[in-house]
């Protein structure tokens, strides 16, 4: 009896127990929801400087997950007010989200301003990473009497190729003035400078040279002005200047004319003595312009200065112009130039093969392709569709238990991220979230984070956090399939592919909707205003503006511009992708002239944009990725983009 009581009573327990949780999720939403609605209101107050009322407001969002960003606007709004204790209070509260750099910046800036020095050394005792703060904090360093610390920091902010900011005046008034400038710091910036093309600058330092340095200052400014008369200025083999001024000098020139250089530098080699670095600047100058120019009449240097200066950049720039040229011979003759590590890239391995199936040499060829053909990538496929073989995807799926998952989303900075992309803040949310993903090296911890962020919606947060976790194979992670609705909609009214506009939107954006580029391009295709007006009056939409932020919006006008490359280049991807990044001008620049056409490989491989070039490579592979991932059929070329000539 007493056992059965037991039971009852147990059981009666559970049931209360499992009746209250709905009952607490509830309140806890309940109070979250009230938590939110009183920041925004704190926020807006903090804006319009109702300070009365955001005092009322903030003692109940102490424990809210962003009631630093409320203490962050509110000490900005008037750092001269803050105190060093305050400031150090706000800087240890917050360490662990992006908010301390950007309040100390303010706060620093502003005490410099107001010449406050105790403040700002208390604030930061050591040295800041922007010009302008460095310049602060040692005019604070020489107010506290560190003259050493003052001039070592004015030396080397003074030494620069680039004119400094308004702070720095005072420091290098106090460092001039103490006699601290001498003709090595002079001709030191005066190098720099020329090498900046700041030529006003040059001629400022010059007037702080002496009496002797000042004929070599007016010699390195003629030659700055006119780089090819630079064999009219007399450079005697006995001083240090001649070659330093005939090294920059010549390097400048090559930008211009790599041949005319390339004959001064084998005449001054047998005049003047040059460092090893000096060799070096010149002969990459030549070699890196000659490269871009395709100057036939340097190809029998080039190929000694290339194994000279053992730089993969100027060889791999070579290789594209012999392919370009269909000069099998040069190619196979600069590959051995390539170091080991750039030898054995996916990239010339595949070349490689190319180049022993052109000798004849099947069977190797044959071998190179199938070993290149393991690899998921843009030349793993395309060594695939060479020999035949299904492309290789190395899928693995990563599982995140619950409470992995449940530890994650307790922690302070995952939840300012949920709140922030609450509050639309998205901006601020990957701010942080960036913040996150550099704090820590811990591959497992940041594939963990990529998942969370996977199950959250937060797509590029997941990007982001898988590629710092270097999980290649987490393909679901790496690739998302956002918006499908959107995506479908448009791709069939503009017929085209869906896994095409999910892999421009991916390289464009990484399925950002808020994304815009330093020059303006915006939203998940990444279009330029005028593009976007100009394509939304072709669809009757009217004007394209914010509007570009818009999901729906953006695709619809992307999708149209996408359809209205393929139309114009005849239905050609490999056109399209490339008139999208760089524009349908350069494709007609880059294309060559009926009969002089070459395979779609090589015409790829040879886009002089290393960005466009990547680009196109990009799309292509991604496009196969979610063909994979969605079960349709693969193929990163069509038969007809396959055949043709270009």
């Amino acid at each position: 009896m007493r056992f059965r009581v037991r039971i009852f009573l147990f059981a009666l327990f559970l049931q209360n127990t499992v009746n209250a949780l709905p009952a607490a999720a509830a309140a806890a939403e309940d109070a979250l929801a009230s938590e939110r609605e009183r920041y925004e209101k704190a926020m807006a107050a903090l804006g319009k400087g109702r300070w009365a009322e955001y005092e009322q407001l903030r003692p109940g969002l102490d424990d809210y997950p962003l009631a630093i960003y409320l203490d962050y606007n509110q000490l900005i709004r008037q750092p001269g007010d803050v105190r060093p204790a305050d400031a150090l209070r706000f800087i240890k509260r917050s360490a662990d989200s992006p908010l301390p750099n950007r309040f100390s910046g303010r706060y620093l800036r502003e005490a410099g301003k107001e010449e406050r020095w105790q403040d700002f050394l208390a604030v930061k005792p050591d040295e800041p990473q922007s010009v302008d703060l460095k310049c602060y904090y040692f005019r604070a360093r020489l107010a506290a009497g560190d003259k050493q610390t003052a001039w070592d920091g004015a030396r080397r902010l003074w030494d620069s190729g680039e004119s400094r900011p308004g702070a720095c005046d005072p420091l290098f008034n106090a460092w001039l003035q103490a006699d601290q400038l001498s003709d090595d710091i002079v001709w030191s910036r005066q190098l720099k400078a020329f090498d900046a093309r700041q030529s006003s600058l040059m001629t400022y330092v010059a007037k702080k040279a002496s009496p002797e340095l000042a004929p070599w200052a007016d010699k390195l400014l003629a030659v700055y002005q006119q780089p090819e008369k630079i064999r009219q200025q007399a450079l005697p083999p006995g001083s240090a200047y001649s070659a330093d001024i005939a090294s920059h000098g010549l390097a400048l020139l090559a930008r211009y004319n790599p041949q005319k250089a390339l004959q001064f530098w084998t005449q001054y080699q047998t005049e003047l003595e040059f460092t090893d670095d000096q060799a070096r600047q010149v002969e990459s100058a030549i070699a890196l312009h000659g490269l871009f120019a395709r100057t036939q009449d340097l190809s029998p240097w080039l190929h000694g200065a290339l194994g000279r200066l053992q730089d993969d950049g100027l060889v791999e720039i070579r290789l594209r112009w012999a392919l370009r040229e269909q000069d099998w011979v040069a190619l196979e003759q600069t590959m051995p130039l390539l170091s080991a590590d750039a030898s054995e890239s996916e990239v010339w391995r595949y070349w490689r093969a190319v180049l022993l199936e052109r000798r004849g040499e099947t069977a190797q060829a044959q071998a190179l392709f199938a070993e290149v053909a393991k690899e998921r990538s843009y030349y793993g496929f395309l060594a695939a569709d060479r020999v035949g073989q299904p492309y290789s995807f190395n899928h693995h799926t990563p599982v995140l238990d619950d409470a992995t998952a449940g530890a994650l989303k307790q922690l302070p900075v995952v939840q300012r991220v949920g709140e922030l992309n609450y509050h639309q803040s998205w901006n601020l949310a990957h701010s942080e979230w960036y913040y996150l993903l550099q704090a820590s090296d811990d591959k497992t911890r940041n594939r963990e984070l990529s998942q969370l962020a996977a199950a959250q919606g937060w797509h590029r947060m997941a990007i982001d956090a898988a590629s710092r976790a270097q999980a290649w194979d987490a393909l679901e992670l790496r690739f998302p399939m956002p918006y499908q609705s959107t995506f479908k909609e448009n791709a069939q009214a503009q017929q085209v592919a869906t896994t095409e506009l999910m892999a421009i939107a991916r390289r464009e954006s990484a399925f950002y909707p808020q994304a815009q580029s330093p020059v303006g391009a915006r939203g998940l295709m990444q279009l330029m205003p005028a593009t976007g007006r100009e394509v939304a009056a072709g669809l009757g939409q009217g004007k394209a503006g914010s509007d570009l932020f818009q999901v729906d919006y953006n695709v619809l006008l992307g999708s149209a511009y996408y359809r209205q490359l393929l139309d114009r280049f005849g239905d050609n991807r490999v056109f399209a992708l490339t008139a999208y990044n760089a524009g349908p001008h350069r494709v007609l620049r880059w294309r060559h002239e009926p009969g002089d056409g070459v395979p779609v490989d090589v015409w790829i491989e040879t886009i002089p944009y290393k960005e466009t070039r990547g680009y196109v490579q990009a799309v292509l592979f991604y496009n196969v990725v979610f063909q994979y991932l969605m079960g349709d059929t693969r193929s990163l070329l069509t038969p007809a983009e396959r055949n043709a000539l270009y």
